[in-house]
Order: C-alpha cells, then sequence, then structure tokens
C-alpha cells in the first residue's frame, strides 16, 4: 500500500537553467548562517521553468495544474549539510502563491506562459514588471531520462534534499523534501534575459547550462527551526 503524504507537488516538463555567478557577489545576497557552494569553480544560480501537474495533502488534490518558476541558489548549513535557498517564486496557481509563506518560498508578482511551436519545439516565458525577464526556447531529446551519476554537475544541481530559510525575527528554519532521483534527458535549449538583475542578483559570468527532466514528485515538509548542537 502507498503511503499517503502530507504534501506531495508533482511536477512535469522541467527545465532547469543555471548560471554560473561570482561566489563572493552572490554570498552578500543569501542570510550571512549560509555558506555559498560552488560547483566548477563557480557558484550557480538556478530558475526552474515547470509545470505543476497537482499538490496534495494527505491524498487530497488541493490545485488544478499551473505554470510555475522558482529560482534558487546553492548552499550549505551551519551544520555542513547541503540543501537550497530561493530567492524567488512565481506561479499562475492562486493558491500555491497563498500558501507561500506558510512554506517560506518568496513568491512574486509574475506572468508565466507555455506555448507549443512549430517542429516539437517549446517555449516558455516570464515576465516581471510587464517586462520579459525570461525566455526558454527548448525540444527535449528522444532518449530515455536517466538519474545523474553521483559527484556529477547534474547531481550537484538536482540531488537537494533541504531548503533553507528565515524566519520572523531571523530565525533559521529548514524543510525537507523527498523525492527520487531525477531522471533528466537531452535537450536543445537557447535562453534569453536578464532575469538575475531583475531579482537584484549578480550578473552572470558565463552562458547557462539547461537541464530536463520529463517530472517527478516532491515530498515537502513544512519548514521548522533548524536545531543545532
Amino acid at each position: 500500500m502507498n503511503a499517503i503524504r502530507p504534501l506531495t507537488v508533482t511536477v512535469e516538463d522541467v527545465c532547469f537553467c543555471h548560471w554560473p555567478v561570482d561566489a563572493g557577489a552572490l554570498g552578500r545576497v543569501v542570510p550571512d548562517w549560509l555558506d555559498v557552494e560552488t560547483a566548477d569553480g563557480d557558484a550557480w544560480v538556478t530558475a526552474i521553468h515547470h509545470t505543476v501537474a497537482g499538490v496534495s495533502s494527505f491524498g487530497l488534490d488541493l490545485s488544478e495544474p499551473a505554470e510555475s518558476v522558482t529560482v534558487r541558489t546553492y548552499v550549505r548549513g551551519p551544520d555542513g549539510q547541503r540543501g537550497l535557498y530561493f530567492f524567488a517564486a512565481f506561479t499562475t496557481d492562486p493558491v500555491a502563491s497563498t500558501a507561500g509563506p506558510l512554506l517560506r518560498l518568496p513568491y512574486q508578482e509574475g506572468s508565466l506562459a507555455r506555448n507549443s511551436l512549430a517542429h516539437g519545439r517549446t517555449e516558455r516565458t516570464l515576465d516581471v514588471g510587464g517586462r520579459r525577464v525570461l525566455t526558454i526556447e527548448y525540444e527535449s531529446g528522444d532518449g530515455d531520462a536517466t538519474s545523474a551519476p553521483a559527484d556529477s554537475l547534474p547531481a550537484f544541481f538536482v540531488e537537494r534534499y533541504r531548503v533553507f530559510a528565515e524566519g520572523p525575527l531571523g530565525s533559521k528554519l529548514v524543510a525537507g523534501v523527498g523525492h527520487d532521483p531525477w531522471p533528466l534527458g537531452t535537450v536543445d535549449a537557447t535562453v534569453d534575459g536578464d532575469l538575475l538583475s531583475a531579482l537584484s542578483l549578480p550578473e552572470p559570468a558565463g552562458e547557462p547550462l539547461v537541464h530536463y527532466s520529463p517530472g517527478n514528485a516532491l515530498d515537502v515538509a513544512p519548514p521548522g527551526p533548524l536545531w543545532l548542537d
């Protein structure tokens, strides 16, 4: 019998767009109790443009399918454990944006769209303040999606099971995210826009990398206090 989860988010058609940035500059925009983690000599900021196919709690469906973008970086907490820190989130689902403060996701106003193009390509866009800040045009490959090898750069990006956040009066919070290894497939993609600048984040230090996944199910635990010995 399958276990019934407190909160499960099912995502599909997921584009991970990763920009290398200067670690020192990024460290100035994350809480000072978190350490920016680097890979291949750079810190990284990732925008994930995806479809939320459903959100359920204890087996009860809570939302309709929606488009979403989350923007995050990669950190280590005071205990040295690896995790994520979110800078922004956007969604077409009003229920999700209302629940954002509970989950400590920093939802912002934005307009998202997903359009089918010719020759099997897809375009996803994000507008903030009436301005186009992110456009991803892509076509996923025909091969099977597989999990990333351990200690690889793709695994650094996707195999994360903790989210750190700040609570009232600067309190330290951590949430757990359980999931199977992310299946990653090949993708032909182009990325355009000044998303990082629009969010007052450091400018990219190079061209973006893109990874694609057909989807995954994420079991999310609400954040609680980060207790340290």
